[in-house]
């Protein structure tokens, strides 16, 4: 579970914002994890599982603290990005990017998706999504990450 930690981490920043969260949502998806260890069938589908487990984990402390909280927009911060070559979108999507200029369920699907390495497929079993639904997020995603470079890193429709 500890080669798991880092990649944990990526996914909960995804979701969560504040690190001390983070690293207790983490803990926790581990205690968890090695807690009902008995109930996987699998053992070739740990990840994925123990990832479930931390998406639950992240959307309820997420729905917890966002209760009547709201965010600034002087806290939202653009990027400029000098590199438009828009023929190799997937060699200029990093983990900052897409944690400040995607939503929360695009978020998800990039990271486990370019990080990851997950198929479409696996992704919609993680997320209870179909397999379809889930690629054409991420086409979606990536048009979106596509515009944000043209604009030179600047956009002004997010909603956060």
């Amino acid at each position: 579970m500890l080669l798991l930690k880092s990649d944990l981490y990526k996914i909960a920043k995804a979701r969560l914002k504040n690190d001390e969260d983070i690293y207790d949502i983490v803990q926790e998806t581990m205690i968890e994890a090695f807690n009902s260890i008995k109930k996987l069938r699998q053992i070739d589908c740990f990840k994925a599982w123990i990832i479930k487990i931390l998406i639950s984990k992240s959307n309820s402390l997420y729905k917890k603290n966002s209760k009547n909280k709201i965010i600034p927009l002087e806290e939202i911060e653009n990027y400029n990005y000098s590199n438009n070559d828009l023929s190799s979108i997937e060699s200029t999507l990093d983990f900052e990017f897409i944690c400040k200029n995607l939503n929360y369920n695009d978020r998800i699907i990039m990271i486990l998706y370019y990080t990851e390495k997950y198929t479409d497929k696996e992704i919609g079993k993680i997320l209870n999504l179909k397999e379809n639904t889930v690629k054409t997020k991420r086409v979606r995603a990536k048009q979106k990450i596509k515009n944000i470079l043209k604009l030179g890193g600047k956009y002004d429709g997010w909603i956060w």
